[in-house]
């Protein structure tokens, strides 16, 4: 049947430029074909002629400056369940070829801005877990306790007995566990009266009175001022 011919075979030009403006190429495919088959690497060594060219210039026109709205993603719900809002950054830039400008809000007046702000909404609010404040301490030393109230509550502020008990907050802790009457070397030296951890407090120690009716409390507050 005489030698097998081995030619260059490519598909058409694509049918855009690489650049919306300004100089671009044109891309195509470009194989070696022989006996039916595609040559290994391109091929090339015994195909006829040279390779024909794979790119070609292409050229889309000066470039011309554009103006547009830029939009940033969606924040996340300012709510965790329920109806709420999130936002997103709106700006206005200029756009030359692939590159893009943050230019002021004027430029893009023409054209319709988009929705800064959009609702949201994340499903049914569960009933949730409300406490007061801590009541002051049953004992100014020595250990006391402090109470506070906790109520299960809809997201209509009603009552309810459907919150989770695992996550529900503690209505007592334990409080002041400082000995009311410190240790010191001095056996005379002992507090008189049962509120000398607020005379520490309020620093009235300076005062004989004090210093005499609350001696071990204020003692120790000195040894612990020489220390530190």
């Amino acid at each position: 049947m005489g030698p097998c011919v081995t030619n260059w075979y490519f598909t058409n030009w694509s049918n855009t430029c690489s650049a919306q403006c300004g100089p671009g190429v044109q891309k195509r495919e470009v194989v070696c074909l022989t006996r039916g088959g595609v040559r290994e690497g391109g091929g090339g060594g015994d195909c006829v002629g040279d390779k024909p060219a794979e790119m070609k210039a292409c050229n889309k026109g000066p470039c011309v400056a554009s103006t547009m709205w830029y939009s940033s993603p969606w924040t996340q719900c300012n709510v965790q369940c329920g109806n709420g809002t999130q936002r997103r950054d709106i700006i206005c830039v200029q756009k030359t070829g692939n590159d893009f400008t943050v230019v002021p809000a004027t430029e893009c007046a023409h054209l319709d801005k988009p929705a800064a702000v959009q609702e949201c909404e994340m499903g049914e609010c569960e009933p949730q877990w409300f406490t007061t404040e801590w009541s002051a301490c049953s004992r100014s030393c020595g250990k006391g306790l402090q109470m506070r109230e906790v109520r299960c509550l809809t997201p209509d502020k009603k009552h309810s007995h459907d919150c989770d008990l695992r996550p529900k907050p503690e209505q007592e802790q334990i409080c002041n566990t400082i000995p009311c009457s410190p240790q010191v070397s001095d056996e005379n030296c002992r507090d008189k009266r049962h509120n000398c951890v607020m005379v520490v407090q309020a620093r009235l120690c300076v005062y004989s009175y004090y210093k005499s009716a609350c001696c071990a409390s204020c003692t120790q507050s000195a040894q612990r001022a020489k220390r530190h």
